[in-house]
């Protein structure tokens, strides 16, 4: 890899470092918290590992037609007050897609291709999600749990 992906990787790294900060302090049941957050994790790394090539044409079919404006107005204008009402959320989403885009990047002009560059998003990402729950469990209660 070339020097400048480390820090990207870096970056990547510790973006999901802080989230797994933050969801060990949640007051809902661990289990849920953390299934959802891997497998959001591993869905934006296949996002982004796998980019779709037809999403315009996809979307242009849909606009097209009156019913899926109507529609796509609805579900933008919803999604916009979801977003605005949980900000804080949001820009966390958006920061840890901005990190695994430059990481998605910086991976792609070293020259691997799509399943390697997934294994290696999906890995630097679960580390520090794993990582950063678990320094902040053992640091609130002194000990740590595997199970």
């Amino acid at each position: 890899m070339r020097k400048n992906s480390w820090l990207s990787l870096t970056l990547l790294f510790l973006t999901y470092f802080c989230l797994g900060w933050k969801l060990s302090e949640f007051d809902v049941p661990p289990h849920l918290v953390w299934f959802l957050s891997v497998a959001v994790s591993l869905v934006l790394s296949i996002v982004l590992s796998f980019p779709l090539r037809d999403t315009k044409t996809l979307i242009m079919r849909w606009l097209s037609t009156d019913l899926g404006a109507f529609i796509s107005i609805i579900i933008y204008s919803f999604i916009a007050v979801i977003v605005v009402t949980w900000l804080h959320l949001f820009t966390t989403c958006l920061v840890l897609i901005s990190a695994g885009s430059l990481a998605r990047l910086d991976i792609q002009v070293s020259g691997f291709k799509k399943w390697r560059s997934f294994g290696i998003l999906a890995s630097v990402s679960l580390t520090g999600l794993g990582l950063g729950g678990a320094i902040e469990f053992l640091s609130k209660t002194g000990r740590l749990v595997f199970f």
